[in-house]
């Protein structure tokens, strides 16, 4: 009885509580200050109006969204629209208009009628910030609804929301105490919203696209790096939950038989198969003639399954818990980090090493721009010095390299590889604009993001570039499902490119549909051809090629990298291997990781069908196992925001 007069008692204080509140919100992106959203929350003879302006520069580009949401005195919305552009490739052009029991929603050009469900909310993109306080005011009204219907993904995955505990902060020489909620789909995965004990806006850590973006208020800045920890704090906690609820096929102590194996060496496969492992090691694997199985072990018959070794993500952005469950599922075991916000993403390391959360293993590359308005993050080096520095910063935290970015001046690079060579790290990332690939290379550069020549692999300058890399040894990652999906033509459904697309977060699906490009099918699957010939040219001088996404669609781009090696021309046990044995050359994990051998970490997946015949049986996964631990993948879909599908076709 307490606990329902609790509920009833908020319930009654968010309705009763009256505007005006206004406010100016402090944005930043990957700590770093890019804008504000000014909002303005006022009653109206029918309930309430929100309206709110976004303006934020990021990397030089200019992002703004204007929203009104109307609602009705309960806070249940009659009105929303939201007009802008919220990242530097996501539109977002939403009008919802709620007539009896229809919603009428017109979003990103497509109108329809919709019956109104029972609980609903609107929200598009993460703008604007300020409507994550009507919306749990709207849950407070309404009973703590344990799901809301999220207008206009009214197909999609619904929204929950939890109230995870208080806080109370010092700022403006007092201490005020806030209410701090987890609201799960209105981005991809968990938000940390905070209100104050009036039921205003206070702050929240979100994500732009999959990037990690706070926003403040004003008056409360001074706050922000505790609510942040606290943030991490009930994430992890999250985390630690999905691992105890998701029970393993397998841990321990087993052996696994009958299997084809593709130890990923380059060798042909092992038919009939027997992999024994204990530990999180294999501790013996080969021709089931050649393999004793000690007695009293656990057998698990897999004939008519391929097995792999885990793959690797070298090129991702792993800015909240959800990229775990979502990379497991597709078999990625090991992911490079490039670019987060350090108390998060050592968090989360940490976590999933000392087995506490469910995921792959994180490998960290820390990342520095130089000074200017088109920057990227908080951390900047302007001199020697402070590049030196920062080296020493992430390398105190373990980080294994460091990712340079575009604005970083040719003596601050030099300074920053020299540094970090002598500590024993590597270095990545973009190439500086002053330099120039061929000059960064020279510079120290060890390893380059995304594609670093472009054109014709054949012209004299291409040519000598390519022998350079080849010369030198530079491992590139050229992201190019990255480049895939950001360029198609918009007459081109991504699921036909994509398997997974379908499958995809909706929230995440509707950025990527939002994407207006100015071309047409051929030229864009030309772009995409002249990327596979450049990566073929690569791959035949001998440069070390690993797949990469930027993110992309989680866990599926991975696994489209491989298609796409093929497609360039790569075997299939090539493109396997640049998921694999080649990352584990590249960061120096070989002795530990990349094949399938006795006394390497036992990260493999379990295909239905073998890749080796066809690369997109990657796609085909019946089970995971990191660091020994086997787990089906459809659960891990759905932790991930997905929708369930035991293998994508």
């Amino acid at each position: 009885m307490r606990a329902f007069a609790a509920v009833a008692l908020i319930a009654a204080f968010a309705v009763q509580a009256t505007p005006p509140d206004e406010a100016v919100i402090a944005i930043s992106l990957l700590d770093r200050p890019v804008g504000v959203e000014r909002y303005q929350l006022r009653g109206t003879a029918q309930g309430f109006e929100l309206t709110a302006a976004m303006d934020l520069t990021e990397r030089g580009a200019r992002l703004q969204v204007a929203s009104t949401l109307a609602t009705a005195a309960d806070f249940s919305p009659t009105r929303f629209t939201s007009k802008g552009k919220s990242y530097r490739f996501v539109n977002v052009d939403a009008d919802i208009n709620v007539t009896g029991k229809v919603a009428r929603i017109a979003n990103l050009g497509a109108t329809s009628d919709v019956p109104l469900p029972a609980r609903y909310f609107t929200a598009t993109s993460y703008s604007p910030l300020s409507g994550r306080a009507v919306l749990i005011r709207y849950w407070e009204a309404h009973s703590r609804p344990p799901r809301i219907t999220l207008l206009p993904l009214s197909n999609g995955r619904d929204v929950a929301i939890e109230l995870r505990g208080t806080d109370t902060v010092r700022a403006g020489g007092r201490m005020i105490r806030l209410r701090r909620y987890s609201v799960d789909g209105v981005v991809w995965g968990r938000e940390t919203v905070w209100l104050d004990d009036a039921g205003r806006f206070a702050a929240i850590v979100t994500r732009v696209h999959i990037l990690p973006l706070e926003g403040v208020r004003d008056d409360l800045k001074a706050a922000l790096p505790a609510l942040q920890q606290a943030a991490v704090r009930d994430r992890l906690a999250d985390l630690a939950a999905w691992r105890k609820r998701t029970m393993p096929v397998a841990e321990g102590h087993y052996a696994i038989t009958g299997a084809r194996l593709v130890d990923g060496a380059g060798g042909a496969p092992i038919e009939d198969g027997v992999m024994v492992v204990n530990a999180g090691r294999i501790t013996a694997i080969g021709p089931r003639g050649a393999v004793a199985i000690p007695g009293g072990v656990r057998t698990i018959d897999a004939r008519g399954t391929t097995i792999i070794p885990g793959l690797w993500d070298m090129h991702g952005h792993t800015s909240q818990i959800e990229w775990a469950p979502a990379y497991l599922a597709a078999g990625v075991t090991t992911v490079r980090d490039m670019g987060a916000e350090m108390p998060f993403i050592t968090a989360f390391r940490d976590s999933l090493a000392g087995g506490q959360g469910l995921g792959p293993r994180l490998l960290l590359a820390g990342l520095v721009d130089g000074p200017g308005e088109g920057g990227f993050g908080a951390t900047i080096a302007a001199t020697p010095d402070e590049g030196r520095a920062i080296v020493d910063r992430y390398h105190a935290a373990r980080f294994e390299q460091i990712k340079l970015y575009s604005l970083l001046q040719p003596d601050v690079v030099a300074a920053i590889t020299s540094r970090a060579h002598e500590l024993g790290m590597t270095v990545t990332g973009h190439v500086p604009a002053a330099l120039g690939t061929a000059r960064a290379v020279e510079a120290g550069m060890d390893h380059v993001a995304h594609m670093p020549i472009t054109g014709d692999p054949s012209a004299p300058g291409a040519r000598a570039l390519i022998d350079l890399l080849a010369r030198r040894k530079i491992v590139v990652d050229p992201t190019l499902p990255w480049n895939e999906l950001l360029g198609r033509a918009p007459a081109t459904p991504i699921e036909t490119f994509e398997a997974g697309f379908t499958r995809t977060a909706p929230s995440l699906a509707m950025n990527y549909r939002s994407v207006i490009n100015d071309t047409d099918a051929a030229t864009a699957r030309g772009r995409v051809r002249d990327g596979e010939r450049m990566v073929k040219a690569l791959f035949e001088a001998g440069v070390p090629i690993v797949a990469g996404t930027d993110g992309a669609v989680p866990g599926h781009s991975l696994l489209r990298s491989l298609e796409l090696y093929v497609e360039a021309g790569l075997t299939p046990m090539q493109a396997l291997q640049s998921a694999t044995v080649v990352p584990a050359q590249a960061m120096g994990l070989a002795a530990e990781s990349g094949t399938l051998a006795a006394g390497k970490r036992a990260d493999f997946s379990v295909l239905e069908a073998d890749p080796l015949r066809d690369i997109s049986n990657i796609r085909r996964i019946r089970w995971v196992a990191a660091n020994g631990r086997v787990l089906a993948v459809t659960g891990l879909w759905t932790l991930a925001g997905f929708q369930v599908s035991a293998t994508i076709p």
